[in-house]
């Protein structure tokens, strides 16, 4: 049975002195270098997913990836091909949930090809500062692999309820145009460390893989305290743990795609490895898959 791979990828990197540049721009931009870089046409794209959390003007409503498929110029005519788009949030997890959708529908031959993009974002004056995550974007491209053993494996997604008062954001409407508030509470971290073992395991166990068939685990990149701790955790050497935190910092939805856009580009990864994207986000919720290069 084909694999669904990644066909391209586009990033747009936080840059220091960059807050001016909204998630909008920062979507777009890494909607455009994705296309860029693909086979594809914005004609071609007949599902684009939005996962982005935090955004400009604190936008509910109207779904914001209608704004980006306008802007990429995706099938916005009534007539000719048209494109299904609609935002789907989890979280840190979210860029990964959105690839588990695709996966499935093209999978069963409704779709030929799908976008998932992401951006991160906070246009307030006066950010909370419990916001810490740099203004960044990131886009992937999936299609049906001409390689049956190169793409995605299976998914696991698991959330842990118990611990969901420990993190929380709000829009305040008291004040004009609103304002972005966030509640982080001690522990959330080692929280985070708690959950993952659990959904590492049950990922391996569907693969029927172990740890020594992985070369690489590429993780939201939360901090260096929980990049630390993870390969004690997961039971991972700590070299397989990539921790690009010193170059990025933690961009949400966004990060594990940073890392795996910057390893792509540095030719780390090799033909036949096996790497694991882990995604880890409030609720507690924590997502995996394997990707088969």
């Amino acid at each position: 049975m084909k694999k669904i791979r990644i066909e391209s990828i586009g990033v747009s990197y936080p840059r220091k002195n960059f807050w001016g540049i909204g998630s909008l721009s920062h979507a777009v931009r890494a909607g455009s270098r994705c296309l860029k870089n693909s086979n594809y046409h914005p004609m071609d794209v007949q599902v684009l997913i939005n996962s982005g959390i935090y955004r400009d003007g604190h936008y509910a409503e109207p779904a914001f990836s209608t704004f980006i498929q306008k802007k990429l110029g995706i099938n916005t005519e009534f007539q000719g091909r048209r494109t299904l788009s609609f935002d789907l949030q989890n979280g840190g997890c979210g860029m990964l949930n959105g690839i588990h959708v695709l996966t499935n529908l093209i999978s069963s031959g409704r779709i030929h090809s799908g976008m998932v993009i992401s951006s991160e974002a906070n246009a307030d004056k006066n950010p909370d500062p419990n916001y810490q995550y740099k203004n960044s974007g990131a886009a992937v491209m999936l299609d049906l692999s001409p390689n049956s053993q190169i793409g995605f494996g299976n998914f696991v997604f698991n959330s842990f309820e118990k611990y969901m008062h420990l993190y929380s954001s709000f829009v305040s409407l008291t004040q004009k145009y609103g304002r972005l508030f966030i509640k982080k509470k001690k522990g959330l971290e080692d929280a985070y460390l708690a959950c993952v073992q659990s959904v590492i395991k049950e990922l391996l166990d569907t693969e029927n893989l172990s740890a020594d068939d992985i070369s690489f685990v590429i993780p939201s990149q939360i901090s260096e305290y929980f990049l630390n701790k993870l390969p004690e955790k997961i039971y991972f050497s700590a070299e397989k743990i990539i921790n690009l935190t010193h170059q990025y910092a933690d961009t949400l939805t966004t990060s594990v795609f940073l890392s795996l856009k910057h390893f792509l580009d540095n030719k780390v990864i090799e033909p036949g490895q096996k790497i694991i994207l882990l995604t880890v986000g409030a609720g507690i919720t924590v997502g995996a898959s394997i990707y088969y290069f």
